[in-house]
């Protein structure tokens, strides 16, 4: 029995849903034959990140230790106890002279207590200046040392590049656990690179070392594939 209900024709092949929101190009000569390009902009608006940043990891960040501070901020202490003994001194002078004003005693303390003030002003200042003026990050692939307090600099040395590290500590450094790391490299701009001040120096030469070691066998294997 025929069907009085109208025949649609069947297309020659099944329209395909395109994988990305890139052009589409039907190739000449094959009929319903799709094939999808992807555009260059947009892939790259919307890839991976550019070569030298991809995979690249923060391994340690530090800046220059406040332990460097630890005796001038003792003697900043035995500074403000002085100023203490001499003002409650100069104050117990004042009170047994039956009222009698003790001027002499009143100046030096105010002379003293400004001293002791600008001693701890002049350090905390010092102190802001090397802990924002020296920061230090090692990844992966790269060390970043960035200088300066009011205008700062940032170098960056490729730890393939590295051909030495050591260290540079004192007595009393070694007792409080700080001290400077010293990378000698093959970067004409960069021969020389200093942590300053850092806190476990022995631990940080030993990580910027093996990533190094780990950056030179990579970049081998890259130029020499087995």
């Amino acid at each position: 029995m025929l069907s009085n209900e109208p025949m649609t024709e069947t297309p020659a092949a099944t329209e395909a849903q395109p994988l990305s929101d890139g052009p589409v190009i039907v190739a000449p000569g094959a009929a319903g034959a799709i094939i999808q390009t992807t555009n260059p902009e947009v892939e790259g608006a919307q890839g991976p990140q550019a070569p030298g940043i991809e995979g690249e990891e923060t391994v340690w960040e530090g800046h220059y230790s406040g332990r460097n501070f630890i005796g001038r901020m003792l003697f900043g202490g035995l500074l403000v106890l002085g100023w203490i003994l001499l003002a409650f001194d100069g104050w117990h002078a004042a009170a047994q002279q039956d009222g009698q004003s003790g001027g002499g005693w009143s100046f030096w303390i105010i002379a003293a207590g400004i001293i002791v003030l600008a001693y701890w002003a002049n350090l905390g200042y010092r102190y802001l200046r090397a802990y924002r003026g020296h920061h230090y990050r090692l990844s992966n692939r790269r060390l970043f040392i960035t200088t300066g307090f009011f205008s700062r600099r940032v170098d960056q040395l490729e730890l393939i590049r590295i051909k030495d590290v050591y260290i540079q500590q004192t007595m009393v450094g070694d007792w409080l656990g700080i001290g400077n790391v010293v990378v000698i490299s093959s970067e004409q701009t960069l021969p020389k690179a200093y942590l300053l001040g850092i806190d476990e120096p022995r631990r940080i030469m030993d990580l910027v070392w093996n990533h190094m070691r780990l950056e030179q066998m990579q970049k081998t294997e890259r130029v020499n594939p087995v």
